[in-house]
């Protein structure tokens, strides 16, 4: 894997990631917008956190291919937020992000305590083709994209006062993507949200994940090799979720060998393939790339997972208003019947 990175303006950095060493032809892209207000605020009833952005009020919503700021820069043409003629895997810091690692300075007349945003919100386009899917990238391709997942990972958690790195996708206009390419997003924070405390305390102390996948109900697998396997989790909180795992325990892929990163980008080609037959229609959903929280390193099992957002063919899963207020899911699809609809899905 071959890796550049390009000084922006204001701070700001691209990464472009390569499978093989490669030439870029640089060109002016987008500038920076200046970043203000950003801040995090203690609900102290809830024991939480909440993020406040003005500047994403601003961001780019839904334009269409002649107006992308996800496409390749033009010479003498469309400025984007990738100033290169070409790439493969790009990954740069958000002009609208919610974090930064350098934070205005926030005084507001407030008893609330307060906390300074600190942290990055990359974007991470996936291809430079406007109009290509996810399940239409060949698994060299979707092996590079685990790769520069793992690789942000690893380089943010450098960073000592970054203790949680998230790469996740939304995808669909059913859950508010204000943009077509395909990309994803990679969040890096000084907090820990307490649910992923929760559940990387779980991870240490009970291997929750890999007792799960060991002791896996068959009836609850999806696809596996003798490397990695999908399967719908027998506690699955929204209708057709798909997890997909290493056998191996390991805290990220850069742990893993190369063959086993391909079995792992197969099942993520064929779930979105399956979740996108089984209605007829795309799915929408989100995608969440779990990596280890600070202090938990070597004691997690990565895995990934989808929560898709369609229930049935004309039927989106929207939060009731007990799942809401308590947090507390429900679910119309049992698990095994999830499992038995997706594996029986006929796909190329």
């Amino acid at each position: 894997m071959f890796i550049k990175t390009i000084e922006r303006d204001k701070g700001r950095k691209l990464y472009l990631y390569s499978s093989q060493k490669r030439e870029y032809n640089e060109i002016e892209g987008l500038p920076s917008i200046d970043q203000n207000n950003q801040h995090l605020r203690w609900n102290s009833l809830r024991n939480e956190w909440v993020f406040y952005s003005p500047v994403r009020q601003k961001r780019t919503f839904l334009p269409n291919v002649s107006n992308c700021p996800l496409c390749p820069s033009q010479k003498d043409g469309m400025k984007t937020d990738i100033p290169v003629s070409d790439y493969e895997i790009a990954v740069f810091d958000n002009r609208f992000s919610a974090l930064s690692f350098n934070p205005p300075n926030i005084k507001f007349e407030t008893k609330t305590e307060i906390s300074s945003a600190y942290g990055s919100c990359e974007v991470i386009s996936y291809s430079q083709d406007h109009n290509t899917k996810f399940q239409s990238l060949t698994i060299e391709h979707v092996s590079l994209l685990i790769k520069v997942w793992s690789d942000r990972f690893t380089k943010l958690m450098q960073n000592p006062n970054i203790n949680y790195v998230i790469p996740f996708e939304n995808k669909g206009k059913e859950i508010g993507v204000t943009l077509e390419h395909p990309h994803g997003q990679i969040y890096s924070m000084k907090i820990i949200p307490e649910i992923i405390k929760t559940q990387a305390k779980n991870q240490k102390i009970q291997n929750s994940v890999s007792n799960l996948i060991n002791s896996l109900d068959n009836k609850l697998e999806i696809e596996k090799d003798e490397n990695a396997i999908s399967f719908v989790p027998p506690f699955a909180r929204y209708p057709y979720e798909v997890w997909i795992a290493p056998f191996k325990r390991v805290d990220c892929a850069n742990q893993l060998a190369d063959k086993e990163i391909i079995s792992i980008a197969k099942l993520l080609i064929s779930s979105v393939k399956r979740l996108d037959h089984l209605f007829g229609k795309p799915m929408p959903y989100t995608m969440a790339v779990h990596f280890p929280p600070r202090g938990y390193e070597n004691n997690f099992h990565h895995y990934i997972s989808f929560q898709p957002m369609r229930r049935d063919t004309n039927k989106l899963k929207f939060l009731a208003g007990i799942e809401q207020i308590t947090g507390l899911m429900l679910s119309d699809i049992l698990p095994e019947d999830a499992a038995f609809k997706l594996k029986s899905l006929e796909i190329d």
